[in-house]
């Protein structure tokens, strides 16, 4: 209500419109006075009336057939226009009249405007209506319809009548029409669904009309006297049909600005119009038995009343059958709902994996019992604690980040896995998938699916290792090594080449068994001799490598400590056998590991045959 008053173009014809009655209320002036000026007002609201309408129906929010209507409305604005300015040229033509006189041509202009904005009206498309929505709009239309008949009954019966001749019945009549096409619009464009006019541009119409059927009605009989209500019962019409099209334009103006409230409008499931129905048969009535008493009148407005009565009980008959289906299909839903929980809450009691919810403030707020079987304990044991106490403090910091992105956004998901501690003290790895549910109704946070993959990851890790490292030593294959190479990009790096001498006799003379126990004597003084910047790998057969991470002097002293090792005996199978060595040293950058391989293969072989002109 606040935006209609802070309208710019609403709040003066409000103010017009209570000036012009407060005026004619008054009695200010003379009949004449009055008269000329009801005559000059009534052709201006009609353009203004045409210019609203043309600024609505030109607005591009607008329905095709809601602007339909408002052009209709704007060119009925002309209609009534071209009347009463003839009607203004009758008066001003007659310089000695002082009583309302309708013309001919102003009644007929009249009289199209009405049908033309009237068909427009009923040839206004609905929405599809079931078979009871059927049944229940035409009851609605028979109550209100029952309602007007019975109104117009008591003004074609009323005693007054008896004087006004066949024009003044033609006159009552058409007022008449004009109520009972207006119930019928009413009821079809309230109830459709798809009405081109909001309640508050409705209001000022509907009582135009009333007022409209009741001036048709009354000013030929001799009911009215003086000029003050005669002169008010046209004007009225004429104003508030000038408020009607700004009171539309600005409530499309608020529906754009809130949606919200424009569709829970049109969700509303009830109507009045049946009980008003019956409320103005009841007034008809009381008014003919207070003004004529107990006569034809009288009668014909009880008869409405009953019949408005019977078809309002009818209709809430309808209503309550459509209650009762209403109520058996919402029994169905809550079964179905019921069924449902059930299942999904045996689904997740006997889920393998766990399901969890945690509240934005990190809290577990739900946790289902599979938690129990996949890291023990108890199940009150996680709730209402802050999830990330629950997992491996080395993880804390990691997951925190992800999640916090996931808290960040409703709808984000985030995937990482995070340790928990199981009830043996061991850690138990877990795979997490994440998601924002914090905007769900009955959810309100973020739900974690996680499933156990400690064993997945376990061996996982044993792949990965037996790809990088030789199954027999435990140290790293040449894969493994040469991808270390490679890592340390254009570095200068050493490489030690060590080759075993003899190692093909001990195969030949103790078998693969003494030979493996060889093998795996010197990757024991690999690694004891190697320091942590080092890494030691078995190439292949007997030859093994070392990669220097400590510079060329620390692997030449590192050679000279192998070579020495490596000359001691070992006793293997109650033999002591002896696995001297001989070692390459080269140093080169990394991004030919190749080229520094064969160098130090040839600074092996290099050592290789001093060894045997010392041994000879």
């Amino acid at each position: 209500m606040v935006v209609l008053w802070r309208d710019r173009v609403l709040a003066p014809l409000v103010l017009l419109t209570v000036t012009v009655c407060g005026f004619y209320a008054l009695d200010l002036g003379s009949d004449r006075q009055k008269l000329v000026l009801c005559w000059i007002i009534a052709p201006l609201t009609d353009l203004g009336t045409f210019l609203l309408s043309r600024q609505l129906y030109r607005n591009p929010d607008l329905a095709p057939a809601n602007r339909r209507f408002w052009r209709a409305m704007g060119v009925a604005g002309l209609l009534f226009a071209a009347g009463d300015s003839y009607q203004l040229g009758s008066v001003l033509s007659h310089p000695g009249r002082t009583g309302l006189e309708l013309t001919a041509p102003q009644s007929l202009l009249g009289v199209l405007g009405v049908v033309l904005v009237c068909v427009v009206g009923l040839l206004h498309p609905s929405r599809w209506w079931s078979r009871d929505a059927r049944i229940r709009v035409a009851l609605d239309a028979a109550i209100i319809l029952s309602a007007a008949g019975s109104a117009i009954w008591c003004v074609l019966t009323r005693s007054s009548m008896a004087h006004a001749g066949p024009a003044g019945y033609a006159a009552s009549i058409f007022g008449c029409g004009i109520l009972l096409v207006g119930g019928f619009l009413a009821v079809k464009l309230g109830l459709s669904g798809s009405s081109p006019i909001a309640w508050q541009a409705a209001v000022p119409l509907v009582i135009c009309c009333l007022v409209q059927a009741a001036a048709n009605a009354l000013l030929p009989s001799e009911s009215l006297r003086g000029l003050t209500l005669p002169v008010l019962l046209v004007l009225v019409p004429c104003l508030l049909t000038l408020l009607a099209p700004r009171l539309q334009t600005v409530a499309v103006r608020s529906r754009r600005i809130a949606p919200g409230r424009a569709a829970a409008a049109g969700r509303r499931r009830y109507s009045v119009l049946p009980y008003l129905g019956t409320v103005i048969c009841a007034v008809a009535l009381i008014a003919v038995l207070t003004g004529q008493g107990l006569g034809l009148s009288a009668w014909g407005a009880l008869i409405g009343l009953l019949l408005n009565v019977a078809l309002v009980v009818a209709r809430q008959m309808l209503a309550l059958a459509e209650n009762n289906t209403l109520l058996d299909r919402l029994d169905e839903s809550l079964a179905e709902i019921r069924r449902r929980e059930r299942r999904q809450e045996a689904l997740l009691r006997h889920a393998s994996d766990i399901t969890a919810i945690i509240g934005t403030d990190g809290i577990v707020k739900y946790m289902n019992p599979a938690v129990e079987r996949v890291v023990g304990g108890s199940l009150d044991e996680f709730l209402n604690r802050n999830w990330l106490d629950l997992i491996h403090p080395g993880d804390a910091g990691r997951v925190a980040a992800e999640m916090d992105s996931v808290f960040a956004e409703p709808g984000a998901k985030a995937a990482f896995e995070l340790r928990v501690l199981h009830e043996d003290d061991s850690w138990r790895w877990l795979s997490v998938v994440a998601v924002n549910l914090v905007a769900e109704r009955g959810i309100g946070g973020v739900v974690m699916n996680a499933r156990d993959m400690t064993e997945e990851r376990e061996l996982r890790e044993r792949l990965r290792f037996q790809a990088g490292h030789d199954a027999l030593t435990g140290l790293a294959n040449r894969r493994q090594f040469t991808d270390r190479l490679r890592a340390a990009g254009t570095a200068e790096v050493t490489v030690l080449l060590v080759d075993l001498n003899g190692f093909k006799q001990i195969n030949d003379t103790y078998g693969h068994a003494a030979g493996d126990a060889v093998l795996r004597h010197v990757a024991e003084q690999l690694l004891a001799g190697t320091g942590e910047d080092d890494l030691a790998a078995r190439l292949g057969g007997d030859e093994f490598a070392v990669l220097v991470g400590s510079g060329a002097g620390a692997a030449r002293d590192l050679a000279g400590r192998l070579r020495a090792a490596l000359a001691q005996p070992v006793e293997v199978g109650g033999q002591r056998l002896t696995a001297g060595a001989s070692i390459g040293v080269a140093t080169g950058p990394a991004d030919r590991p190749d080229h520094l391989l064969h160098l130090a293969d040839l600074r092996m072989y290099a050592d290789k045959q001093r060894s045997r002109e010392l041994t000879s």
